[in-house]
């Protein structure tokens, strides 16, 4: 015998040893088919295409500048994924099943396009599934398979009542994954997915790398999104600069951009440099009256950011229990202000005097009536002079001669025009595209075309130019209708919801305020101390108040002898006939003897090259519009840094005719600094990124690996078995039922991390259902108030206490609000009715102080006192929400989903016997009354109701059958009582 080598009987014996068990291979009926298919993918740049291949191979977090091309590169990672589909030997065939969320309606018809241009053979869809869309419709969207776009609560719910497998779901694209949150709706659709499916993919996309903010965002992003690479394509990427960039020298002519620098006239400086200072003196005034909550972004360096004064509004939201009255003017004074300068550059005189005029005259209206002190923004340092400027630059400083000043872009847009038209036909050349005038909104879009369309060519100073007299002529006859008809009419209308909200105040209780603030010496925050000259101080305050803040009243002569005047003058100087796209004209835009014409219409054709296209840059405009529209010249009248990037792709798509770029801005102005500092952040931004990338961990998972148990179960469930509990341990299964509406909060996420088997179901009676004898009606402070206004709160613990035997009310605070009822004191309410206190402080105006700390603590006595069983908790948060709910399941039955659901639709009570498929019909005053009866509860109430008819009968049974029916010792106290005996 070798130690190396078997004899041949031990290998002849082993060898039957193991042949004796013999192997079967049972082949299917039906074996499945995987047919050959090309994926044509359509990515023209370089580094769309490096940016699709990396997408696809890995799955990760794709970074990309503002407008380069995510539209493309969606479309292409999408197509390339829901291409393949398994064909099992029958007619029908089941394709991949991909999930789009976080996506907007213009994105969706973005992406839906580029996919119907990519799918030849079959028709790609992506296809919209909601709320209304109902379940068996969704279920069988499902079955079928593609491309789905659905939010995240809907999905999550209909993972967990297994409409659908997530073992069937292919993948999931996230879009704006810069909004994700720690304990949110998609992350919970995340973890959700990951935890029952290993082999799906997780891709996740932004364009906004500026919100990527914080202690490592790529780290915590990825961890809630559950991958592991990012992908980071800035716009200063060398392979996005080699796409870009020229290579050829003939391609230099249309490479080039022409930059227009326009000067800001005297008085538009002036204005500008003074709400400069303003908006300065305003956030110095904001950090001195909170020190503690000011942070690095209250500085003037922010202010070129479009949502300044709202990100500044959010930061004070976690602490508005603490800031006054005071504050909050501030805060919404320089919303104002940011919102007047941008103004200034965009809006034609007679707008913008109309839009500060109209907070001033409300300013000094409220101050007049309440007697207390000016607004904030009525004292700051030369405001004053701000108005007389911009009353100055519309109407003029002499009474019967309007300046009506233009804004100098006009005038270099109607040359620049002119002489785009004038080089088209002198070249000749044929199959030339329109003309492309793109700004920021719609309604710009709309004034350049009226102003385009009325321009007329003037002599200035030698100089040939083009004049807009004509339509500040109608802005002015404008303003003078609306002086005559809408302001009165809402002055009318202020004045009636005035009287109603002073005749519900004074049918109600009167009495001091409690929420007045006062300083800490006592005296009230309004009185100030006594200074020297006061009184000199408030007779001048006053009269500024009766000249500089009077309304301008337009001289209706002065208007018809300029309408006259522009009629005499020659219209053939009209520059051009404007087209403006996507149907900017509304009814209101069309005049009057247009209007009565019905028939007749004549139809002139106008060449491609003679068109000037107006249109706005916002969701709706993508880069498709440009390869549609061909434009020859490209004229960005509002600067826009997504925009620019898509004519840069444009431009390198078509670089045998690319488009002429014409980038019109003021010099050294609010705008040029504006557009320097969006590229500076951006930069920034990235460059923040990539080194956190540089120095990211390596992330490693394995199938022990649980996320969850957040909330330990050991801490808070009790093993002692004690009073004849059951006994349960940490390994035992723990359920809780919840109403399917209550998704859109935190806490069912923040159940399911702890652990506990969420059950979602259409609950007719309360919130959560965590024991066949604990249901709990969750509210929040604002829906709190709510329920108490329409009285909705006490239906609802009515039917929790005619169903569960411990009724519980859960009012539960957000995580980062104050734990009392101090941050409510402010509530307010606008005359005529409630208006609430929005989040960042909001526009407290037209609001008044009233205190709503005492209605809800003294609603909260009253539903106690009309339910005296009904169990009060309250929580500081989702998170101790969730520990809360898990002492309370501790030692208690697991409760029935199906029987949570027939709680509030008793179907043995119908109302007839020949109609089985009736509703259910009871009186519920009745069954209320009954359940007051000692011995009659919940859980036997519906088989006394089966055997009695009415309350008469009720009260002439015997003891013998109410014992029958309730039990012996139920039926004993409830004859009992009722036979009860007074004398």
């Amino acid at each position: 015998m070798s130690l190396f080598v078997n004899d041949e009987g031990e290998g002849q014996q082993q060898h039957e040893n193991t042949s004796s068990m013999p192997v079967k291979f049972d082949v299917p009926e039906v074996m499945p088919v995987y047919p050959e298919r090309e994926i044509n993918c359509s990515m023209p740049l370089r580094y769309q295409q490096k940016i699709v291949k990396n997408t696809l191979t890995k799955d990760g977090l794709l970074l990309l500048g503002r407008g380069m091309g995510w539209d493309i590169i969606l479309a292409n990672v999408i197509h390339a994924l829901s291409t393949p589909f398994v064909n099992l030997g029958t007619n029908r065939k089941k394709r991949s099943l991909i999930f789009i969320v976080n996506a907007n309606d213009h994105e969706l018809v973005r992406l839906d396009e580029e996919l119907t241009d990519l799918a030849r053979e079959e028709e790609t869809k992506v296809t919209k599934v909601g709320g209304e869309t109902l379940s068996k419709k969704r279920k069988q969207i499902y079955q079928e398979g593609g491309v789905i776009c659905v939010s995240s609560q809907l999905l999550v719910v209909d993972m967990l009542t297994l409409m659908i497998n997530p073992g069937d779901i292919t993948g999931l694209v996230v879009f704006h994954a810069e909004r994700l949150k720690e304990i949110s709706n998609d992350v919970f659709l995340l973890r959700l997915f990951r935890d029952k499916n290993n082999w799906g993919f997780i891709k996740a996309f932004s364009d906004d790398p500026e919100l990527f903010a914080g202690f490592t965002p790529l780290a915590t992003k990825l961890k809630l999104l559950n991958v592991s690479n990012v992908f980071l394509w800035p716009r200063f990427h060398v392979t996005v600069q080699e796409s870009f960039n020229i290579r050829h020298k003939k391609d230099t002519s249309g490479k080039l951009v022409t930059e227009i620098k326009v000067g800001l006239t005297e008085t538009m400086r002036k204005i500008e440099s003074y709400l400069l200072a303003h908006i300065e003196e305003t956030l110095g005034q904001l950090r001195s009256l909170c020190p503690i909550i000011a942070n690095d972004y209250w500085t003037m360096d922010n202010v070129y950011d479009v949502d300044f004064a709202n990100r500044i509004s959010a930061s004070m939201y976690d602490h508005l229990h603490r800031i006054n009255f005071y504050t909050k003017q501030v805060v919404n004074d320089l919303r104002h202000l940011t919102t007047w300068l941008r103004g200034l550059l965009v809006l034609d005189p007679v707008m913008l005097y109309k839009v500060i005029h109209t907070v001033v005259q409300d300013a000094v209206k409220k101050s007049k009536e309440r007697g207390s002190s000016m607004r904030p923004l009525l004292q700051i340092k030369d405001f004053d002079l701000m108005l007389d400027l911009v009353s100055e630059r519309a109407f003029g400083k002499h009474p019967g001669l309007y300046n009506l000043e233009e804004l100098p872009k006009w005038n270099e847009l109607g040359k620049l025009v002119h002489d785009i038209l004038a080089e088209k036909c002198a070249s000749g050349e044929r199959n030339q595209g329109p003309v492309l005038i793109v700004c920021s909104t719609r309604a710009m879009a709309r004034e350049l075309s009226r102003i385009l369309e009325t321009m007329q060519r003037v002599e200035i100073s030698g100089k040939q130019g083009f004049s807009c007299r004509k339509y500040m002529i109608e802005k002015l006859k404008w303003y003078q209708y609306y002086q005559e008809t809408i302001e009165p009419a809402i002055a009318r209308l202020a004045a009636e919801l005035e009287q109603s909200s002073d005749d519900t105040t004074n049918s109600g209780t009167e009495g001091p305020n409690p929420a007045q603030n006062f300083t800490r010496d006592g005296a009230p925050i309004s009185k100030r101390r006594r200074t020297r000259g006061g009184s000199y101080a408030a007779a001048r305050s006053q009269s500024r108040l009766q000249t500089t803040r009077e309304n301008f009243v337009v001289d209706k002569a002065i208007v018809q002898e300029l309408e006259e005047k522009s009629r005499t003058e020659n219209d053939d100087d009209e520059l051009v006939k404007v087209e403006e796209s996507d149907w900017l004209y509304m009814e209101s835009d069309i005049p009057e003897q247009n209007k009565d014409i019905e028939h007749g219409v004549d139809f002139v054709h106008i060449d491609k090259e003679q068109q000037v296209i107006v249109q706005a840059f916002d969701d709706a405009f993508n880069g498709a519009i440009l390869q549609e529209l061909h434009p020859s010249h490209i004229i960005m009248y509002e600067y826009d840094l997504a925009f620019f990037r898509r004519v840069e792709t444009y431009q390198a798509i078509n670089r045998e005719n690319p488009a002429k770029l014409y980038l019109m801005y003021y010099r050294d102005s609010f705008e040029e600094q504006q557009h320097l500092m969006h590229i500076k952040k951006e930069k920034e931004a990235f460059q923040s990124l990539i080194r956190e990338k540089a120095s990211l961990p390596k992330r490693f998972e394995t199938e022990r690996d649980d996320p969850k148990f957040h909330v330990r179960k050991s801490d808070v469930v009790n093993t002692r078995i004690a009073g004849g509990a059951k006994f349960r341990t940490e390994a035992d299964e723990m359920k809780v039922v919840i109403d399917s509406r209550e998704f859109k909060s935190a806490t069912p996420f923040l159940i399911y991390l702890s652990g506990v088997t969420v059950a979602p179901a259409m609950l007719a009676v309360g919130d959560y259902i965590l024991s066949p004898k604990i249901c709990v009606e969750r509210k929040a402070i604002p829906d709190l108030i709510e329920s108490f206004k329409n009285g909705r709160l006490f239906a609802q613990c009515k039917q929790m206490r005619r169903f569960y035997d411990f009724p519980v009310l859960l009012i539960e605070f957000s995580t980062n609000e104050s734990f009392s009822l101090e941050k409510f004191v402010e509530r307010k309410f606008v005359k005529g009715g409630y208006r609430g206190n929005n989040k960042g402080g909001g526009d407290d105006d037209n609001s008044e102080k009233l205190d709503i700390k005492a209605p809800i603590q003294h609603n909260l006595l009253r539903l106690l006192y009309s339910y005296p069983n009904l169990q009060v908790i309250w929580s500081s948060s989702p998170h101790e929400t969730a520990q809360i709910f898990l002492q309370l399941k501790a030692n208690q039955e697991e409760p029935d989903p199906v029987e949570a659901l027939s709680k509030g639709q008793n179907k043995k009570i119908t109302r007839g016997d020949d109609d089985d498929d009736a509703p259910p019909v009871y009186n519920e005053d009745a069954i209320d009354f009954i359940l007051n009866i000692p011995g009659i509860t919940v859980d036997n109430h519906d088989a006394l109701i089966l055997k009695v008819k009415n309350i008469e009968e009720l009260v002439c049974l015997p003891m013998e059958q109410f014992q029958d029916i309730l039990g012996k010792e139920n039926g004993k106290k409830a004859f009992n009582f009722i036979n009860r005996q007074y004398r």
